[in-house]
């Protein structure tokens, strides 16, 4: 899969942690990488939210249009198992939704 350029801010910046950035009030279009960042107050437009594995962020109080997640690397294939094991021909689907009872409301 390739990867188009990401869009962010003009101060995004990356530590050699990753990014550790925290934003409000700001606009998002195209890719934004949500990994160890902190998004307060802030509107996607049109935005592809990626994960990647890394720190979770933090998202408080902002607006979503026309907005969607893309998993990569680590998350993209932890989700990949996850779906994998929810099938109900893997014969485990009782026991993943007993596993994330949360995520289905358990």
């Amino acid at each position: 899969m390739g990867r188009s350029e990401i869009h962010l801010p003009a101060d995004w910046s990356k530590s050699a942690a990753g990014p550790s950035n925290r934003y409000e009030g700001k606009t998002f279009t195209g890719r934004v990488l949500l990994d160890g960042a902190s998004f307060e107050r802030c509107e996607f437009k049109g935005a592809v939210l990626i994960y990647a594995g890394g720190v979770p962020p933090r998202i408080a109080n902002c607006s979503f249009v026309q907005t969607s997640f893309e998993f990569q690397d680590a998350a993209g294939r932890t989700l990949a198992f996850l779906q994998a094991m929810a099938a109900p021909s893997s014969g485990l689907s009782a026991v993943f939704k007993a596993s994330f009872a949360r995520l289905f409301g358990h």
